[in-house]
């Protein structure tokens, strides 16, 4: 099946019989004639000598931007040119190149002159395509033609060439064969890339890549035909390195493989953008990334030796544009040279782009590559460490002190420890720059598993085991500290209350760690330590530059792993001081079985906490707190249902034990359970747990009962069974003492699930009500209770008219009973007259007996 472009076209030459000079004699769309006239006279190729063979074809191409651009085909045949214009994006979704285009408007050409009207089509079949049109030129394995072609090309990415050759040439070869050298670049170059078969000799033509004469174009590389190849000593590193890699994937994939690869790729390039040559060169890489690493490393070991000191510019070209740019890039060709001040200066450099671009990840993956490459060849990590405290220095140096620091925060966290006595320059710079030392072991807190982690940076960072001195860490003092206790357990006792008064932040920091690596228990249980803490609640500001109790909010945020129950108990008097949810509790309450149960460790936690509410600094806030802790393990979960475990139930009963004042935090938060949340998914145990609380809290009762009212109501269907059982749960809730309003409503909630019949359910629930109460304490009793219950009804809002719908119901109802009524009455009279008249003709009948006896 036949394809086609759609162009826009132009008819170039004189006028006959005139003297105007040369212009366009006609056009489609005409109102582009002075358009078209701009860039037939830009890309003119010359005039034509006599024995020249006709046509010249000329490609020219306008960028446009974006892909917007035209590829412009001009066809001059004598004095006449045809040219025709064809958007870049209706080529790139074609896949033709410049020989099919040509002979499509060729054809197309046959058909113009000025009276012709509307746009033409450029017709090309199935075989049209660029890979078949340059077939002829794509051998199998790598021949002299593909040496040729592959010599243009890269020069073509350098500049323009020209092309040179013996006589008797044909058009359409020379354009075949034009074509050929731009398949070995991405088809994207077409967008701007321009060639011509023809031109004059030593004219000043604008064309990238022609045929013709180069005298007059400065700049220009011949390349004869035929003879000896191309010498290749003039290209840049980057096309040469094009041109080398271009062979190795023709030699191990063969030819056609390499050319349907470049024709994929038609993203716009403009050829004369000095980036280009970088991007053409990654579409070839991504090709065969093995390939691409190989000659990488090639050029890089090529440039190092060929004098014995490297050219620093073309070091650092084949390091930023073949080596380091690809992740998975092998950096042994590297290492051995990381003491070279210009690689070590590319390596640093790219490293801190990488950080300050956010690619932490990648950074961390590539210095641990060059640290495993130097392992390998047996070097020390000297260069390394000076490359990491450059890099350390540039970034803070953008970032403030104030900032973040994406080498401690960031890239070390990303890799393995380094060994004890190695990287002495970044351990010290570490220690001695306030705060890097402590953002970097906090940034290990956040990965699986972090104690090992933190135990192994921290043997690096204080130099031993048991470092007869303590190492001098700038505002990190808590990390010899930690370090201490991670290997010995006697950290704190080493360090004494002396020292945390002395270092404001570190209790707090210590803490944090310590926690964190499951060594928590060593610092909360530290006789003093914990009321130092709670004490730096209302400290001042911190050195680390936040504000007060900003550190230990952070610290409390993260969960603590395997702390006792007492220590869980302190831990949370801390989050209650800051407003935050009872992690540790959470923990303990979350934590596998252990030697004791469940039941005796929260009962260790209970009296713990009642403990600590009873010293001097937390009575006051006792209540406060006992209610923030009871709101926040009486919760449920919004999405599951879940509500309270066997932890908080059983800690909401050691709670009510423990005083008198108490009392009415747990009556609130049950009650609030009770009623705020009804997508609580009640067990057995629940349901246990909360006639236990109601013995102790008989004020409960009125919720509990309403509740079950509640969620009664919301499961309900609609028969007089469920009317009853509804009325049933009212009235008990009522009679526990809930008030009007939330019978009400919860009855109201069951009627409106039927917006057809609201006023029907509501008056049937009403009279079940009525008639409960009648049961008991009679029908005056149960008319009041029924009338209290009405006229709440008429004070509640709702988003349905209820009151109205139950009022216009019950009016309707007792409408109808009372026609029935005078209906019945109508009847009953008929029948009354029936039987007066029966009892005159019973008088009658006896009168007359009597007479006649007479």
């Amino acid at each position: 099946m036949a394809s086609g472009l759609t162009a826009d076209w132009a008819l170039w030459g004189k006028v006959p019989h005139t003297a105007r000079g040369y212009e366009v004699v006609a056009a489609h769309p005409p109102g582009r004639s002075g358009e078209f006239n701009a860039a037939i006279q830009h890309w003119y190729p010359g005039t034509p000598s006599a024995g020249d063979r006709l046509p010249w074809i000329t490609i020219g191409c306008d960028a446009g931007g974006a892909g917007g651009g035209t590829v412009g085909v001009f066809l001059l045949d004598r004095a006449r040119i045809t040219h025709f214009a064809v958007p870049y994006q209706q080529v790139r979704e074609a896949g033709i190149g410049w020989y099919g285009m040509a002979r499509a408007a060729g054809t197309a050409a046959e058909h113009l002159d000025e009276t012709r009207t509307g746009p033409a089509e450029l017709t090309f079949g199935e075989d049209d395509l660029l890979v078949d049109d340059v077939a002829g030129h794509i051998t199998t394995g790598v021949s002299e033609t593909t040496r040729w072609l592959a010599a243009a090309a890269a020069y073509l990415l350098d500049g323009p060439v020209a092309v040179t050759g013996a006589d008797g040439y044909q058009p359409f070869g020379v354009l075949r064969m034009l074509d050929s050298v731009a398949a070995l670049l991405p088809f994207g170059v077409r967008s701007t890339l321009s060639a011509a078969t023809s031109t004059s000799p030593g004219a000043k033509v604008p064309m990238r890549l022609f045929w013709g004469d180069p005298r007059g174009a400065p700049g220009v590389t011949s390349l004869p035909l035929s003879g000896e190849l191309p010498d290749l000593g003039g290209l840049s590193p980057q096309a040469r390195t094009y041109h080398d890699l271009l062979l190795q994937n023709w030699t191990q994939d063969g030819g056609e493989a390499v050319v349907h690869h470049l024709a994929e790729a038609r993203e716009p390039l403009d050829i004369i953008d000095l980036r280009t040559p970088g991007y053409v060169l990654g579409v070839l890489e991504s090709r065969n990334r093995e390939l691409a690493v190989r000659q990488a490393h090639t050029d890089l070991n090529h440039v190092l030796s060929t004098t014995p000191r490297a050219d620093a510019e073309k070091v650092s070209a084949v390091l930023v544009t073949r080596v380091l740019p690809y992740p998975d890039t092998d950096l042994e060709a590297v290492a051995p040279h990381l003491s070279e001040d210009v690689v070590s200066q590319v390596y640093k450099s790219r490293l801190v782009n990488g950080l300050l671009d956010g690619q932490v990840e990648a950074a961390s993956a590539s210095f641990e590559r060059m640290r495993a490459a130097r392992a390998a060849a047996g070097l020390d990590l000297g260069p390394l460490d000076q490359i990491l405290t450059g890099v350390m220095d540039e970034v803070l140096a953008v970032g403030g002190s104030g900032e973040s620091d994406p080498v401690s925060e960031g890239l070390l966290p990303g890799i393995a420890p380094f060994a004890e006595g190695t990287m002495a320059l970044t351990q010290s710079l570490l220690r001695q720059r306030p705060g890097l030392a402590s953002r970097l072991i906090r940034a290990l807190y956040d990965r699986p598993e972090p104690a090992p982690l933190v135990r192994a940076w921290l043997l690096w960072l204080c130099g031993g085991p048991n470092p007869r001195r303590r190492a001098d860490f700038a505002d990190s003092a808590e990390l010899p500290v930690l370090h201490a206790i991670l290997n010995t357990g006697t950290g704190l006792a080493e360090a004494g209350r002396k020292w945390a008064a002395g270092q404001p932040d570190a209790p707090t920091l210590l803490l944090e760690g310590a926690a964190v690596c499951g060594h928590g228990d060593e610092v909360l249980q530290h006789p003093g330590f914990f009321e130092a803490l709670a004490h730096s609640v209302r400290g001042s500001s911190s050195a680390h530059g936040t504000e007060p109790g900003e550190l230990l909010v952070r610290a409390l945020r993260r969960r603590p792993a395997g702390l006792r129950p007492e220590s869980s108990a302190r831990w949370d008097v801390l989050c209650a001081l800051k407003g935050l949810p009872p992690s540790g509790f959470t923990a303990m309450a979350a934590a596998p079985p252990g030697r004791s149960g469940p039941e005796s460790r929260v009962a260790a936690y209970a009296a713990a906490f009642d403990a600590e509410l009873r010293t001097k600094l937390l009575r006051r806030q006792a209540t406060a707190i006992v209610r923030d802790l009871l709101e926040a393990v009486l919760a449920v979960d919004s999405d599951t249902g879940v509500g309270p475990g066997p932890a908080a139930r059983a800690l909401t009963l050691h709670i009510l034990d423990w005083s008198d004042a108490y009392t009415q935090p747990v009556l609130h938060a049950v009650h609030r359970l009770a009623t705020s949340e009804p997508h609580w998914d009640e067990t057995d145990q629940d349901r246990e747990w909360l006639g236990r609380i109601c013995d102790r809290l008989p004020a409960l009762r009125s919720t509990l009962a309403l509740r079950e009212l509640t969620l009664f109501a919301a499961q309900a269907t609609d028969t007089p069974e469920i009317c009853d059982a509804l009325a049933a749960l009212a009235r008990a809730a009522g009679r526990a003492g809930a008030a009007k309003d939330d019978l009400c409503a919860a009855l109201m909630s069951w009627a409106v699930r039927d917006r057809d019949r609201i006023g029907e359910r509501i008056l049937a629930v009403f009279n079940a009500y009525q008639a409960e109460w009648a049961r008991d304490v009679g029908t005056d009793r149960a008319a009041e209770e029924r009338a209290a219950l009405e006229t709440t009804l008429a004070l509640t809002e709702s988003d349905h008219p209820v009151l109205q719908y139950y009022c216009d119901h019950t009016i309707r109802r007792l409408t109808q009973q009372g026609s029935d009524m005078a209906d019945e009455i109508r009847h009953l009279q008929a029948r009354k007259s029936l039987l007066d008249e029966e009892i005159n003709r019973m008088h009658q009948l006896r009168a007359s007996a009597a007479r006649t006896r007479t």
